[in-house]
């Protein structure tokens, strides 16, 4: 089980990634990547969310850790089922304009000397939503995931609407700038 990649080989694979030509091709580069973690990377970030989930209250920790998972495991088992069959052509066509913001800020986390150096363990979650956002374009948070105030991410008529997309534009490290979902209305109140 590897623990750390160097940083010269995730700016590689970040660099690669700039190089996708359109979902397919993009489908192509993260089946490679992924390929190399293991069953026990994969246990490891389980750990990582149940952790970083332990204060949250327990009644709203139950109803998000499976979509959080979701989140994870869905979108790993997802890509490389296909991954292993050769088999991306049911993601033909071009990359959402936001891809090349997000290789921007995945670049420029690399690059970070602020102690914000992409860990191997943080690639796999950016690997994983790019894969959801901009192959599947999918939401970055499974449809269904909660969000305090009993909010959910939600589908409308072939469209996706999160309670939150709208709102982490000042978290540098958040997916939601690149997520295709909409900002959902809240009511005022």
């Amino acid at each position: 089980m590897r623990h750390e990649v160097a940083p010269e080989e995730i700016a590689a694979l970040v660099a690669a990634l700039g190089t996708a030509r359109d979902r397919r091709h993009l489908a192509e580069i993260l089946g490679e990547a992924l390929s190399t973690y293991t069953l026990q990377d994969l246990q490891h970030l389980r750990g990582i969310i149940e952790h970083e989930f332990r204060d949250l209250p327990a009644p709203y920790r139950r109803k998000l850790y499976p979509h959080a998972i979701e989140q994870v495991f869905g979108a790993y088992h997802d890509l490389m089922l296909h991954h292993r069959r050769s088999r991306h052509e049911r993601w033909e066509g071009p990359l959402a304009p936001l891809y090349a913001d997000f290789c921007r800020m995945l670049q420029d986390l690399t690059l970070s000397d602020a102690g914000n150096r992409l860990r191997r363990y943080d690639l796999l979650y950016y690997l994983l939503a790019a894969f959801t956002m901009f192959v599947r374009e999918l939401p970055g948070h499974p449809v269904g995931t909660p969000f305090p105030g009993g909010f959910r991410v939600e589908a409308r008529n072939g469209e996706y609407y999160c309670p939150v997309r709208e709102k982490e534009d000042d978290v540098e490290t958040s997916i939601c700038p690149f997520c295709p979902a909409k900002q959902a209305e809240i009511p005022k109140g």
